[in-house]
């Protein structure tokens, strides 16, 4: 529904993207993702004005197994809703795959 409102308002932000590493560490960073994918979703509430919620996520292959990192990016008062964003796919991850191992959560 959100998603509705921004594009009959002109506002759409959602989509996939890939997150860029424009870090001044990153040329000493010997650990660098395998795949990187972004997705602005947007919320329910201030949808009209391309208000969005955003996830990133990083894949590590390791050969025998996969590391999967998620993120949030948010202001200084977006923790909670950030939080529950990474449980939502988090929870979608594990449903898709009862074998998946979690190691930590926010």
């Amino acid at each position: 529904m959100g998603g509705l409102v921004s594009k009959v308002a002109g506002h759409d932000n959602s989509g996939f993207f890939t997150p860029t590493d424009n870090s001044p560490f990153s040329a000493v960073d010997s650990n660098k993702p395998t795949f990187m994918v972004g997705c602005n979703i947007p919320k329910f509430t201030n949808s009209a004005r391309g208000n969005v919620a955003t996830i990133h996520m990083y894949v590590w292959d390791k050969g025998t197994h996969r590391d999967i990192e998620f993120y949030s990016p948010h202001g200084m008062m977006g923790g909670g809703s950030a939080a529950k964003l990474v449980r939502k796919i988090l929870a979608g991850f594990q449903q898709s795959d009862p074998s998946l191992s979690v190691t930590a959560a926010p």
